[in-house]
Order: C-alpha cells, then structure tokens, then sequence
C-alpha cells in the first residue's frame, strides 16, 4: 500500500515539479545572460541565482499556507510578482536572442508550473481519508440502487398497463367474433324461416335442473332407492321431491370408491363442534358445512380429496352450490394444515 501511495504522490506533483525545474532554470539562464551584458558574468549568475531562489521559497511557502488551508498573502504576493517578472524576463531574452516563438514558450513555462503547482497544492489539501470515502461510496452506491430499482419498478408498470391494453384488445376482439357469429346465426335463422315456414310453434326448451335439485334428486335415489326409469314425475323447472330422513348408514353409488358413511360419526362431529346435526335436503350453515364436510374427509384413510368428498357430499343428500362447498373445503384444510 506504501508503494501505491508514493506513486499516486508522484503522479500528482511530478508535472507540477518538473514544470518548476525547468522554469527555474530557464529564468537563470536568461537573467544571467541579459545582466552578463551590463556587469561581470559571476555577478550576473549571483544575482540569477538569488533571483530564483527567493521565487523558489516564495513558491514553497505558498504551497505549505495552501495545505494547511492558512492565510498566506506575503509568499502569494510575492509568488505572482516573481512568475511574471519570470514571463517577462523569458519572453524579452527570447526576442533579443533566438525567435518569437521562443519568447512565447519560455514566457508560457512559468505560467504552465504555476497553474499545475495551484492544482495539485489544492487536490492534496481538499485529500480525504480512507473511511470517509468509504461513506462516500456507501452513499453512492444506495443511490444507484435505488435508482436502479425505481427504473426496474417502472419498467415493470409500464410492461403491466401493456399486459392489460393487449389482454382487453384480445377481448374486445373476441366479444366482436361472438358478436358477429351471433349476427350472422340470426340471419340464417331468419332466412330459414322465411324460406320454410312452419304452421307450429316449437315448444319452449325446458329449464335445466339447478345443483339443489339434482342434490335432492340424487339423494332421494340414494337413500329410497327409487330406480330413474319409475321415479315420479319431476317439474321440468323444479323437482318436487322432499327430503327424505336418511338411515344411519348409506352407501355411495356405484363406481364412487367411497366406503359406507357412518352418520353416528357426524353426530358426534356435530356435538363436538356445537352444532345441530346437519340433515339431508335443509339449507346448512356455514359451521354445518364445515362439520359434514370434515366428516366426509375423514371418513377413509387417507382423507378423501376435494372432488371425492363432493361426490359423496352430493351422494349423501346434502345440497349447496359447489363455490361456497370448493370454499368450506379450502379452509378446513388450511385450518387443519395450520394445527400443531
């Protein structure tokens, strides 16, 4: 980690030294040659020398009141003061001993180092530590999680409001198929009956059975054991068969796989619940529901399913429209699920 450190350092003041070397060097070479001119070279490379080294210390004293975050105006003063004294000196010894375009880039260095000094005294004063970029990095990556999920949960909106445009165009669809099948069943009908006209009306279609009247009907077979062929006649809208007091034992129909029921047991069922004993034919309770349902379940080993216990349910002579019988089902075996 040590080596890491040392190379990021060096990266980042390595330009700004550099920079400042040359600078430097250049700024003594050239006050030395002009002032070589008006007094003895030795004092000329003395006073180039003096020169570049109070830029140099005014140069360092900056940097260390820049780090420490210090007000440091004297070393800045002098700083600026030294940098263009050293543009001016640079581009003057360009003019008078080599190109304009010589001028131009000597003048450029001291600005250059002084701008790449600025930068990297202000990055490593503004430096933080490990744990706090830590926080910092923590904090950024919640937010592009965050991000990250509300462009997921929109995506997912979008693709449902889509879901449901095409599943209601499919509908819509499909009702105008049946609508136009309807359209053009009418108009066959009309072109037939107009075509062949008949003298008698046909008779109305009677109504089909409703679940309680084949429940009773079914159940009076079961415990009279009254044959379909000689079974009195029925209401083509209503069966008027009453309920029939069933014997304590009574035995599914053929090809049911369903063992004889034991109406003892449902007493007792019954009275364990609370319950008045539930009988063929009346309109149950929910809990009277519950309680022949649990002792149809139960009455083989294993406990029957949901379409044989219906089967036998209706066998027995109970009637209930299959919703509420499939609902009762579903939460007696949730509540027997959820015993310890």
């Amino acid at each position: 980690m040590q080596w890491k450190t040392a190379a990021r350092r060096a990266a980042q003041w390595g330009l700004p030294a550099g920079l400042t070397g040359l600078s430097l060097g250049w700024t003594v070479y050239a006050v030395g040659e002009i002032l070589a001119h008006q007094a003895p070279a030795p004092l000329a490379c003395t006073v180039a020398g003096i020169y570049d080294a109070v830029w140099l210390y005014a140069l360092a004293m900056e940097t260390a009141h820049r780090r420490q975050g210090s007000k440091g105006t004297l070393p800045a003063t002098l700083g600026w003061v030294f940098l263009l004294t050293s543009v001016g000196v640079l581009f003057t010894h360009g003019l008078l001993y080599a190109t304009a375009v010589v001028a131009v880039i000597g003048a450029v260095v001291p600005a250059a180092a002084k701008a790449t000094l600025i930068m990297a005294v202000e990055r490593d004063a503004t430096r933080i530590s490990a744990a706090a970029q830590q926080q910092i990095d923590a904090v950024r990556s919640a937010t592009r999680d965050q991000v990250a999920i509300g462009r997921a949960v929109t995506r997912a909106k979008t693709d449902r409001q889509k879901t449901a445009a095409a599943l209601e165009r499919e509908e819509l669809k499909a009702r105008g198929k049946a609508q136009k099948v309807r359209h053009e069943a009418a108009e066959k009908l009309t072109e037939v009956t107009t075509g062949h006209p008949v003298t008698e009306a046909p008779e109305e279609v009677p109504a089909l059975f409703s679940d309680e009247d084949l429940a009773r009907v079914l159940g009076q077979w079961s415990h009279g054991g009254v044959s379909p062929a000689v079974s009195p006649p029925v209401s083509p809208v209503s069966p008027q068969v009453g309920p029939v007091s069933p014997p304590r034992e009574i035995a599914a129909p053929q090809g049911g796989g369903h063992t004889s029921l034991d109406w003892s047991r449902l007493v007792q069922v019954a009275a364990v619940a609370g319950v008045e004993t539930p009988q063929p034919g009346e309109q149950l309770t929910e809990e009277q529901l519950t309680v022949v349902l649990r002792w149809l379940r139960h009455s083989e080993n294993p406990p029957l399913s949901y379409r044989k216990a219906l089967a036998a349910y209706r066998a027995a002579g109970f009637s209930a429209k299959e919703e509420r019988v499939r609902k009762a089902y579903a939460d007696l075996v949730e509540a027997e699920d959820t015993q310890p």
